[in-house]
């Protein structure tokens, strides 16, 4: 959901709370200026908290979370595996999809556009009146002379009434009543709760806030009115006989209201007692329910690594700079499919990245001492060491012109754990001396792996050299247009994350595996042949959730780029990891992964693709020299269903092992 959305909602809520709060134990007293008070100071809290986070309140609360009794699930997403087979194009009927969330989006700013026209033909229609009418004075005061039948009423500086329509008497009262609310300026109050109203036009609660302020604002005028000695029967008597006349516009303080039987009876209500004053203490709570529920949500939009059960989840599920699926070396022709490359450029600059440069950058103290720098910062993660998960982590980062570390990611990951222990090191490593290329200095990318490895229950981490040597690369390339999940890969993400769930029949069973996804996606975008293996036994169970998360999948769109796969390798036919591919001109580019191959989507009109690695000689592709292929594209994506904590048998049932760049649904033992 858009932020924008998720803020108005955001601030609905709180006003719903604070009306919920005034009509159930604030709305019975007669503190009339205390209760302006806590009209306005709702609204403009309801509009500001969402954008305060108090990162305390969620560590405490996060301390005193239990662990699940029961049954729960998390998902891991990380990069799905994409296998691409060219074949022919299949001819079948588009599955029809009706866009909920962009048809409510276009319906509410419809209707959002109609209140906002509303409001400013409501001004407009004021100053209107305002040139039709001429200036009197009238008790001392200055007014406008309404020449229509209309129910006296002010805005902001001005007084309007048709003089002729009253005695001397009653137009000193209403006087009296109007220059209240100018003088107090009460038509500001009247101008927040609309502003509000045209973007909350769907909440009910906000109409009747707006009501009980304009009810507050008439109290307030009308107990100005008795305190300067007008009798009280008089008063309301002259109120029931401007009961039908017209009103001017709704944004305006009306000398008559609809609700003219609560203003008499709050006239003769008794004074509360003073005592009643600490009803109002009740808003503490309220505001730190709000802002610690904020606090909350806004905690879970950032990568959190939480520890409960005995497992790792990430929340929310966001995959770290999306690495490159490989492409075997006997199955060149068939390109495997990502989409929306990384770039090798560092956020909010144009600067180039460079890979290979005269004079390298130095770690302070030169390779060595780098190198004791990570060994003596990198723990191994305890919860990592108790599950055994071990791996090799590839991550790249950029040694900035300034000497200082950015842009620290990860090409391939093993463990969310493990991954984030990488980044938090390496982003802990001190200016460096920049690389330079032709004198000047410049930014230069560079790869690291980081092996994290168990033997005999003793966790080692080793950090590998980059070779040096002076070779020559071989590129293998394939181009074809480019079909992508409507929103990209992100929205494709999360949209597996919201519709897969670990079957509780799945979990009873202690049944966790993996399950490969397949499916074929035409040039046009249609999704079809969606198979889901294993399809028997047991494990069919978890086949068969996955079957129906991906016939829910709508169909791909075309944008108007190509995508070029291949695969780096080295002389002895040896795959090159982390060579760095960008399209010349530009600082767009990706990374290889563990088997050499690399996906990268290029303009239509082509261009050229440089490949660099460290100690190997450049190499400058023509994309127009690149094969093409067509038809459909067969997708591959394996699921691990995997179940944590004690109660998980030994013997369960299917295999835990997590293919490399899969999406990963983990499931809570039941006790």
């Amino acid at each position: 959901m858009h932020p924008i959305f998720i803020y108005i909602i955001q601030v609905n809520c709180a006003l719903v709370l604070f009306y919920l709060l005034y009509a159930t134990v604030l709305k019975s007293d007669t503190f009339l200026t205390i209760r302006r008070f806590y009209f306005i100071s709702s609204i403009v809290f309801s509009l500001v908290y969402p954008c305060f986070v108090v990162p305390g309140l969620t560590d405490v609360l996060r301390f005193s979370v239990e662990e699940p009794s029961a049954v729960g699930t998390a998902v891991f997403i990380e990069e799905p595996t994409f296998a691409m087979v060219a074949e022919e194009q299949a001819e079948e009927a588009e599955p029809f999809h009706i866009p909920w969330r962009a048809l409510l989006g276009i319906v509410y700013m419809v209707v959002t556009l109609f209140f906002i026209f509303r409001f400013l033909w409501q001004l407009a229609s004021i100053f209107r009146i305002r040139l039709k009418s001429k200036k009197i004075i009238v008790s001392g005061i200055e007014v406008y002379d309404l020449k229509n039948n209309l129910t006296p009423f002010s805005f902001l500086g001005m007084i309007f009434i048709n003089s002729e329509m009253h005695s001397e008497k009653e137009l000193a009262q209403i006087i009296i009543h109007e220059h209240t609310h100018v003088r107090e300026k009460h038509s500001l109050d009247v101008m927040l709760i609309e502003i509000i109203l045209l973007f909350s036009w769907w909440n009910p609660f906000v109409w009747l806030l707006k009501r009980e302020m304009a009810m507050n604002l008439e109290y307030l005028a009308d107990n100005e009115v008795l305190r300067e000695g007008v009798d009280s029967k008089d008063y309301q008597y002259h109120l029931l006989r401007l009961t039908y006349h017209e009103t001017a516009v709704q944004i305006v303080n009306n000398f008559n209201v609809s609700q003219l039987k609560q203003r008499i009876m709050m006239m003769n209500k008794t004074k509360s007692s003073t005592l009643q004053l600490a009803k109002y203490l009740l808003i503490l709570p309220l505001v730190l329910l709000l802002v610690t529920a904020n606090s909350l949500f806004a905690a879970q939009q950032e990568p959190i690594y939480t520890e409960a059960a005995g497992i790792v989840k990430q929340i929310p599920p966001t995959p770290p700079v999306p690495p490159v699926p490989p492409i075997p070396a006997n199955e060149l022709d068939k390109a495997t499919l990502a989409q929306d490359p990384p770039p090798v450029k560092k956020e909010g600059t144009e600067e180039a990245i460079f890979v290979v440069v005269e004079n390298q950058p130095e770690f302070p103290g030169g390779q060595a001492a780098m190198m004791k720098f990570l060994a003596d910062s990198i723990r191994y993660p305890k919860i990592a060491v108790e599950n055994g998960i071990q791996g090799r982590v590839i991550c790249n980062f950029v040694v900035m012109k300034d000497g200082s570390v950015s842009d620290v990611q990860i090409v391939r990951g093993v463990d969310p754990v493990i991954d984030a222990e990488a980044v938090r090191v390496l982003k802990l490593m001190p200016d460096w001396k920049p690389g330079t290329q032709h004198g000047k200095a410049v930014n230069v990318r560079y790869t690291l792996p980081v092996v994290f490895s168990l033997a005999k229950k003793e966790s080692k981490i080793e950090i590998n050299e980059l070779s040096s040597v002076e070779e020559k690369m071989f590129v293998e390339t394939l181009v074809r247009p480019n079909i992508m999940f409507p929103g990209g890969q992100k929205e494709m993400f999360r949209f597996v994350s919201q519709k897969i769930k670990y079957p509780v029949e799945a979990q009873k069973k202690a049944l966790q595996g993996v399950v490969n996804a397949t499916f074929k996606v035409s040039d046009a975008g249609k999704i079809s042949a969606i198979e889901a293996e294993p399809n028997a036994g047991d494990m069919a169970i978890l086949g068969q959730e996955v079957l129906r998360v991906f016939q829910q999948m709508p169909a791909w769109v075309k944008d108007d780029a190509l995508l070029v796969s291949g695969s780096v390798k080295d002389s002895d036919s040896k795959p090159l990891e982390g060579a760095a591919v960008a399209i010349k001109g530009t600082n767009s580019g990706t990374i290889t992964d563990a088997k050499g191959g690399f996906q990268l989507k290029v303009p239509a009109d082509g261009g050229i693709l440089t490949i660099s690695f460290v100690g190997y000689k450049t190499k400058e592709v023509p994309v127009s020299s690149f094969p093409t292929a067509g038809g459909d594209i067969t997708m591959r994506i394996p699921i691990v269903f995997r179940l944590q904590g004690s109660d998980v048998p030994e013997t369960s049932s299917g295999s835990v092992a997590t293919p490399e760049n899969a999406i990963v649904v983990v499931g809570y033992a039941i006790k």
